[in-house]
């Protein structure tokens, strides 16, 4: 299911491990600040989905992904485990649209900060919601993440399993 790709030699970009779901594919990543706009082409980044607050440069990705000709996805959350009704409406709402893009082929780099953590979160959600059993949405979190899945806590990847199983 995964696919081993090797991002150029860049600093901020470490190798990315693609996971095939739902008809495309996705990776998570850094937040792509430092990252020249020729490399999202060439490494065939159609999507690039940004789980940043409007205080973390959400608009300077909004522009990078104008420039690298790629779709831009934001959601803005800054929180992890737990969310006000408004907050999960609209991060459900954004798992499905993470969904219908993975539908229509797309190439997906979800990032957040530097922690990782909430693209995790929501890459465990999206998981859930395509119908991925909890065991094996954890091992293609251990595939994806740079970051170990046994670093995130359990009670925050229950949070993010009922997050997609309530869409």
């Amino acid at each position: 299911m995964s696919d081993h790709s090797n991002a150029p030699n860049h600093p901020s970009v470490p190798a990315m491990n693609w996971i095939s779901l739902g008809g495309g594919r996705i990776c998570l990543g850094p937040p792509p600040f430092d990252v020249d706009v020729s490399w999202f082409s060439q490494n065939g980044i159609s999507h690039i989905a940004t789980v940043l607050g409007e205080h973390e440069q959400a608009s300077e990705i909004r522009q990078l992904a104008a420039q690298a000709n790629a779709e831009w996805l934001w959601v803005s959350y800054a929180h992890t485990g737990s969310a006000s009704e408004g907050e999960l409406m609209h991060l459900q709402q954004y798992v499905v649209e993470l969904r219908q893009s993975l539908a229509e082929g797309a190439a997906i780099y979800l990032h957040c900060d530097n922690t990782r953590l909430r693209s995790q979160l929501l890459f465990y959600a999206l998981c859930h919601y395509c119908g991925v059993p909890s065991a094996s949405a954890y091992c293609l979190l251990h595939s994806i993440a740079a970051r170990p899945a046994n670093s995130v806590p359990r009670k925050e990847l229950a949070w993010a399993a009922a997050l997609g199983q309530s869409i």
